[in-house]
């Protein structure tokens, strides 16, 4: 208060008035500003006027009985006219008239604070143009509730314009008019507004002239506006019941969407991070493939080196059967030879055994050839032997490399592919549960924005219940408040079409960001199903590889019983040969006993030789014959079986 009478101070000093004591000690009051009974000057009044234009903390200002001049209630007044604080003013026996008249219709039109106005003895009455500009301005005024106009002096068209008035006015709640002379036409016309105004709930008309069923109908118009006013008010505070509930809902929801912007927020921070270590993962996981892939065809690499040497070697066990097969060839055709040499030489000498010594000679050659082929057979067979034993070691290493090499292979692709799987049941783990979070925070949401509009919706059926009782109860008065009714049902209705469309507004946006973590959610579903195709794709390789690696294994391991199957051939064969040698050794012996036996003849028949020299020359020289021709054939045999063989070795027999 120390604030205001120092603005009271600096004013009076600025104009050149003197302070007076019963303004100090009004205005240290506070809130109220009393000062009835007071004589207050011109400039005294000016100075108030000032302070109730900027001042916020007066509510109540009274200048009642104070007979101030009209210079005075002008200041005062116009003061008031941008004061924002005052809402009870007293202007009682003021004696207010013509131009202050004016002063009071400008303060009603502008001011919106002033709901209590007491005019009580003055001359509001006296000027009619003055007092119709007062009730112009009393009927545009809508914060006015309290009206006392006693001992105005107010006559029949006072009472007439002052009905217009109130039939303008929709704020004023009770008017006092006692003591006044409006009479019956001014009765007639306040009746008359009242089919108008609905707010007016009380008037006093004591000592106007009005006639008794006048103010009877008066007060029953007043008593069904006083119940309209009630029932407005109801209504009234059960619709601001409403809105303060829609604001808590609103309040409420707002609170709740930024939750929900806030948790989705956080949901798309956790999903880009989960994206960005998925992203990481996978990068590791393309990295540790393609390493692993590296390995793969270094291993592939190493696996066709073995399989070229595996193919040398069995080219080499190949060319080795071939020459074999020449050999035993040969052999079969020298043993054929020296079967049909020994059977015609046995011919020879049981036809002429008396004439033998040439023959003999030719036999001994004949045999020293054949044990010098036998020996050089062996030497043969020997060298295959350990050629082949040889070869064996080879490819008993080199299948313990593969078999190695193998058993690696699979170790390694076995734990990397157990990484791998490992890795992505990790990520599908935590995919799963950020998708079941994901899903199980949209439920929760939408059930409780169902739970919302559920609310929303039963909230509006209790209103539109209420409103239907209300015009249930108000169905009498229909006539008289349906253009109230219907402003206020519309009026109801646009808050709640805004209402519902901020709440729909709420759920587009909900729904809108919901389809925006949808539509992420998709994007990282098709991420990770673009992941796990390339990661089946990969898989599918490492298969398909492990399938070649399995078929050529299954290759390797026929071509091995393949050469143990030769082997144990080529070993029976030569078991064979060496049984047929073996025979033919003994057949030899035998020979050589018979030559013996033909040598103790020879030294018998000696003395016989020389009659049959001539046959001997003879049968020497078919017998020379008969070499030349089978040494011819043998070599034609030779030369067709080292071209059939050739052209044998040129075909692809290998399959890779």
């Amino acid at each position: 208060m120390t604030e205001i009478n120092d603005l009271y101070k600096q004013y009076c000093k600025k104009y050149n008035i003197e302070e007076q004591e019963c303004v100090r000690e009004a205005l240290a009051q506070g809130g109220t500003l009393d000062l009835s009974n007071q004589t207050l000057d011109v400039g005294t009044c000016a100075v108030l006027g000032k302070i109730l234009q900027i001042s916020n903390v007066i509510s109540k200002a009274s200048f009642g009985d104070c007979l101030l001049k009209e210079d005075g209630i002008k200041s005062i007044l116009l003061g008031l006219c941008g004061n924002s604080s005052v809402k009870t003013l007293s202007l009682k026996g003021n004696s207010i008239q013509g131009s202050s008249i004016h002063a009071l219709a400008k303060m009603l039109r502008h001011n919106i604070t002033v709901i209590r106005l007491s005019l009580e003895w003055n001359n509001l009455g006296l000027c009619s143009e003055s007092f119709t500009s007062f009730c112009e301005a009393l009927g545009s005024n809508s914060a006015l509730q309290y009206l006392d106009l006693r001992s105005n002096q107010l006559g029949v068209d006072c009472g007439t314009h002052l009905a217009r008035a109130l039939a303008r006015n929709c704020s004023l709640t009770s008017l006092d008019l006692r003591w006044n002379n409006i009479g019956r036409t001014g009765g007639k016309a306040l009746l008359e507004s009242l089919h108008h105004n609905r707010t007016l709930s009380k008037v006093d008309l004591v000592g106007n002239g009005i006639p008794n069923e006048d103010i009877s109908a008066i007060e029953m118009q007043l008593s069904q506006n006083s119940r309209s006013a009630i029932i407005t008010n109801e209504y009234t505070s059960r619709t601001d019941i409403l809105k303060q509930q829609l604001e808590d809902r609103e309040r409420y929801s707002a609170q709740q969407i930024e939750y929900l912007e806030r948790s989705l927020a956080q949901t798309d921070l956790t999903l880009n991070k989960t994206v960005k270590e998925s992203m990481f993962q996978t990068g590791k996981l393309e990295e540790q493939l393609r390493s692993k892939s590296v390995e793969l065809e270094a291993l592939e690499a190493k696996y066709e080196l073995v399989n070229s040497a595996l193919r040398l070697n069995q080219e080499r066990v190949t060319t080795l059967e071939a020459r074999n097969n020449t050999l035993e060839e040969e052999l079969r055709k020298s043993q054929e030879a020296a079967l049909l040499q020994n059977k015609n030489d046995k011919e020879v000498l049981e036809h002429v055994k008396s004439e033998h010594n040439q023959e003999v000679r030719s036999l001994q050659k004949t045999i020293s050839q054949l044990e010098a082929q036998v020996a050089e057979l062996e030497f043969k067979c020997n060298n295959q032997k350990m050629q082949i034993f040889d070869f064996k070691e080879t490819i008993c290493s080199l299948q313990s490399e593969i078999k190695g090499i193998r058993i690696e292979c699979d170790e390694m692709m076995a734990a990397e592919a157990g990484k791998y799987k490992e890795s992505l049941r990790n990520v599908d783990l935590q995919y799963n549960a950020e998708i079941q979070r994901m899903k199980k925070d949209h439920q929760q949401m939408e059930t409780e924005m169902r739970e919302k509009c559920l609310n929303s919706e039963t909230l509006r059926g209790e209103v539109q219940a209420e409103a239907a009782a209300l015009r249930l109860q108000i169905s009498t008065e229909r006539s008289s408040n349906q253009a109230q009714l219907l402003s206020l049902k519309q009026q109801l209705k646009a808050e709640q079409a805004t209402v519902v469309r901020g709440m729909e507004e709420q759920l587009h946006a909900m729904e809108d960001s919901r389809n925006d973590g949808e539509e992420r959610l998709r994007v990282q579903i098709a991420s990770n199903s673009t992941l796990s195709a390339a990661n089946a794709k990969l898989s599918a390789q490492l298969h398909a590889l492990r399938n070649d690696i399995a078929e050529l294994n299954v290759k390797l391991e026929d071509k091995e019983v393949e050469v143990r199957a030769a082997e144990k051939r080529v070993r029976d064969e030569f078991a064979g040969q060496l049984i047929e040698l073996q025979q033919e050794c003994e057949k030899t012996s035998k020979l050589n006993n018979v030559i013996l036996d033909l040598k103790r003849t020879i030294s018998e028949l000696e003395h016989e030789s020389n009659v049959h020299k001539r046959d001997v020359r003879m049968r020497e020289d078919e017998l020379q014959k008969l070499r030349e021709d089978e040494a011819r054939r043998i070599g034609m045999l030779h030369s067709a079986f080292l071209s059939y063989f050739n052209t044998s070795l040129g075909s692809p027999t290998n399959p890779r």
